[in-house]
């Protein structure tokens, strides 16, 4: 699973860019729940993920969350340090357990300083998640929580490769932004209709169609995106 080829960014550096990356970086363990990145913080290492999916969340007043973008094996995170900006704004969360290749931000400046083509993937990158916010805004001002609940388990089945993957509801009442009962009642329905199937933080997906089908628009312009 450590292959650092499985995350898409690095698959398309030059030989020796990766070997530059291979020599800097080391393979670390996230579990569901982690904190990987404190929002007003100072960024120290860049995370390209392997498998797994870490959430991007904005911190309120009185600790409220809201989810404005996911990663997984398409990106990375902490790219500002290579950009010039060295602070977190958002909080990183890993959503489901993420095996990621981490590179400390000193040595990332360097690779980016010597790599055209690794700054032109940290453009890209930025370019991704500024679209996921755009769209992520939309989607919450316009989109009952069913879709959106519809998108989210879609995004997270993709990343996790599996329509199986452990959920914990109070996590994705913060990704959503609402009220634990409402995510309890959303899981309910779609559960007696046969659509998915969740018991004791179990999720599994029985009929993908349908859910697409109850699934915003916000899914397939992100998908088109590229996230």
């Amino acid at each position: 699973m450590d292959d650092p080829l499985r995350n898409k960014l690095l698959a398309l550096l030059p030989l020796q860019d990766l070997n530059f990356v291979m020599g800097t970086s080391s393979v670390v363990e996230f579990a569901q729940g982690d904190v990987v990145q404190e929002e007003g913080r100072k960024i120290t290492a860049i995370h390209f993920p392997l498998s797994g999916m870490f959430s991007l969340l904005v911190v309120l007043k009185g600790g409220r969350t809201a989810e404005i973008s996911v990663v997984g094996r398409e990106g990375m995170i902490g790219a500002r340090a290579g950009l010039g900006s060295h602070t977190s704004l958002i909080r990183v969360v890993a959503q489901l357990p993420v095996q990621a290749l981490i590179i400390s931000a000193k040595d990332f400046r360097s690779l980016i300083a010597d790599s055209t083509v690794m700054a032109e993937l940290c453009l890209r990158n930025a370019d991704v998640l500024l679209d996921q916010a755009r769209i992520t805004a939309a989607c919450n001002s316009f989109h009952v929580v069913e879709e959106r609940f519809c998108r989210w388990l879609l995004h997270t089945a993709d990343r996790a490769e599996s329509d199986h993957f452990i959920l914990k509801q109070e996590l994705l009442s913060e990704m959503l932004g609402v009220r634990r009962t409402s995510v309890t009642e959303v899981a309910n329905r779609l559960q007696k209709r046969g659509i998915i199937a969740y018991s004791r933080g179990k999720m599994q997906i029985l009929d993908r169609r349908v859910l697409e089908g109850l699934s915003c628009e916000c899914y397939r312009l992100l998908r088109r995106n590229g996230s």
